[in-house]
């Protein structure tokens, strides 16, 4: 599709809620080092990791996902 997952967007939006590691990972069933590794630029996390993450942080899968270059490319030309 035209997403991708900012893996480092799940550590912005982690620090902006004021959670710690811990406290996504017990919010999630995963351990510290899983998300941390979430966290991590150049690890593309499985769907459903992204979804424990984002439900332990209270927030919308789509919090962690960007456009593609080429969708806001495509976008643009048509505005």
């Amino acid at each position: 599709m035209g997403y991708r997952t900012d893996m480092e967007r799940i550590k912005k939006v982690r620090k902006r809620l004021g959670l710690s590691l811990n406290d996504v990972a017990e919010g999630s069933g995963l351990t510290p080092q899983a998300v941390a590794r979430a966290e991590r630029a150049g690890i593309d996390p499985r769907a459903s990791t992204i979804g424990r993450i984002a439900k332990a942080m209270g927030v919308p899968t789509c919090e962690f996902f960007e456009e593609s270059g080429h969708e806001q490319k495509r976008k643009r030309r048509k505005a």
